[in-house]
């Protein structure tokens, strides 16, 4: 799953579904629940060490038998914490408190067990261990910091009184120099112990951040982000699949700094748009929601294949029965999109998409009706004011340079009329790489006839019907993309492309592993 920085995922995404705290509840509960297992383990383990396997030790005292009560209090400690995690339903923050006031008891019982019965000793090693496994184990910053206050404030006072109150521990220090020997070893147990607790903070601070980053990071709503497809001007397509359904889908997201910009409602206008169009050919929208930060985003179909535009790079121009198959399944998804008054506005190849579903390939999905707008809709011309350019300069219908007329059903279809120049020619309509010399180019030049440019042998029926979708005037084109079927169904008559060539074709170019969409294990 990648979060590398370079995606631009918004680490404050949120939405619905199951939340960070949620995820933070089970987390801890596992979490938690090791650590006192290990916790009891540990204390079980290191008590046959420490009478068994040590039986020999240089000082002796007088409270030698406690030696064995400690180990098990450490031991019943964690096991009476282990029992209250598995039986006890409590909540992410009692857990915490429990696992925090379990921890600092034992390194409460380790100082006073060493400063008692072992006070050359020093104790950083078993604080290190608990107050790093409590940090590397338990998301939590505040329980954190007041474990590693518990821990450099308990070594000098354990130490402390053990050697006010306790003769033996007097004694022994005597027989290293006193009081300044005692006071040396105390500064330095109590300084490295507070090294320990700093550091302990701050890894839990990091990691507490990290797990927290990584997961708004990774998740958008109910889907678990994997990586990114593509960016386009508008935003993001990341592959994602379904928390709960583990399906495959695609994640378009766009982000505005304003929440009232006009990127943010042409984009949450696409969705709601789209969602409601529901021809095979037309990409199927499943979800879409905002983030609290602004960050709106749609979930769609998963599709495995390639685009028209990277379809003609790779193999270059169609013969004209295929180019017929592919065009006449646009015009199906736009003939539904323009009987709803729905105009796309950016028919270009890099927005149709080839596949296979249930067996038939060469199966079209009309993509992105990111500049999309309802022909009658109220407010339309709050997003589409006059003199803002709206689609590819390369594909851009002449009437909508002027925006003296509004762009209609037959702008579409004169975009259609240039994914067919791609698909027949392999060339773009016009080739200047300036944008303003492409769009005075389709305002003013007519293009060359696609016979006279492909190598490929075009029927002059279909030269003529692409030819008068490219019209500078929208009166001159098809007055639908019914029309536009209609014509090119009687040029399929005479040479169709079947199923069985498209199989073939894709057989031969496409690795089948390329079409396969895993599922969740």
């Amino acid at each position: 799953m990648s979060t590398h920085p370079a995606i631009g995922i918004n680490p404050d995404w949120m939405s619905t579904g199951s939340s960070f705290e949620e995820e933070l509840q089970g987390l801890i509960w596992r979490r938690v629940r090791l650590i006192f297992a290990l916790g009891l383990g540990a204390s079980l383990a290191l008590f046959v060490v420490d009478n068994v396997l040590i039986p020999y030790r240089s000082f002796v005292s007088p409270l030698e038998p406690w030696r064995t009560e400690i180990w098990l209090m450490h031991a019943a400690s964690y096991a009476i914490a282990l029992l209250v995690v598995l039986f006890g339903r409590l909540r992410s923050v009692p857990l915490q408190m429990v696992a925090m006031w379990v921890t600092a008891f034992n390194i409460v019982l380790l100082i006073a067990g060493l400063a008692v019965l072992e006070p050359g000793r020093e104790p950083h090693l078993g604080i290190s261990l608990l107050l790093f496994t409590f940090a590397a184990f338990v998301p939590c910053r505040v329980a954190q910091t007041w474990l590693a206050g518990i821990a450099v404030t308990a070594v000098p006072a354990i130490y402390g009184l053990s050697y006010a109150f306790v003769p033996e521990v007097a004694t022994f220090w005597a027989g290293r120099g006193g009081a300044s020997a005692q006071i040396a070893a105390l500064a330095w147990n109590t300084t490295g112990t507070a090294i320990l607790a700093v550091v302990s903070v701050a890894i839990s601070r990091n990691l507490y951040s990290l797990r927290k980053t990584a997961f708004k990071a990774e998740r958008l709503g109910n889907y678990l982000i994997e990586r990114e497809l593509g960016a386009g001007g508008m935003g993001q397509v990341f592959l994602a699949r379904h928390a709960l359904m583990c399906r495959p889908t695609a994640v378009k997201v766009v982000r505005s700094t304003n929440g009232e910009g006009l990127a943010l409602q042409r984009f949450e206008q696409e969705v709601r748009l789209s969602s409601t169009l529901t021809h095979p050919n037309t990409i199927t929208i499943f979800d879409f929601g905002r983030t609290p930060d602004n960050t709106f985003y749609y979930a769609m179909e998963y599709l495995a294949g390639m685009d028209l535009q990277e379809l003609i790079e790779r193999h270059g121009p169609l013969p004209a029965n295929r180019a017929v198959y592919i065009l006449r399944q646009v015009c199906g998804s736009l003939a539904e999109a323009h009987s709803r008054g729905i105009v796309h506005r950016d028919i270009k190849p890099s927005n149709i998409f080839l596949t296979q579903r249930g067996g038939l390939f060469d199966f079209v999905k009309v993509l992105d009706f990111g500049l999309a707008k309802r022909i009658e809709a109220e407010g339309a011309a709050e997003l589409t004011k006059t003199g803002m350019l709206f689609g590819t300069p390369q594909y851009i219908a002449p009437e909508t340079v002027y925006g003296t007329d509004p762009a209609d059903h037959r702008s579409d279809l004169y975009n259609v009329g240039g994914v067919a120049y791609w698909l027949l020619t392999g060339q773009p309509l016009f080739a200047s790489a300036n944008p303003v010399e492409l769009i005075i180019d389709h305002v003013k030049t007519v293009p060359r006839p696609p016979s006279e440019v492909s190598e490929i042998a075009i029927p002059p029926v279909l030269d003529t019907l692409v030819m008068r979708l490219l019209e500078k005037k929208p009166d001159d084109r098809f007055g639908s993309a019914s029309e536009v079927d209609a014509a090119l169904r009687e040029i399929a008559s005479d040479d169709p492309w079947t199923k069985e060539q498209a199989r073939e074709w894709w057989e031969l170019h496409v690795p089948p592993e390329e079409m396969v969409i895993t599922e969740c294990a």
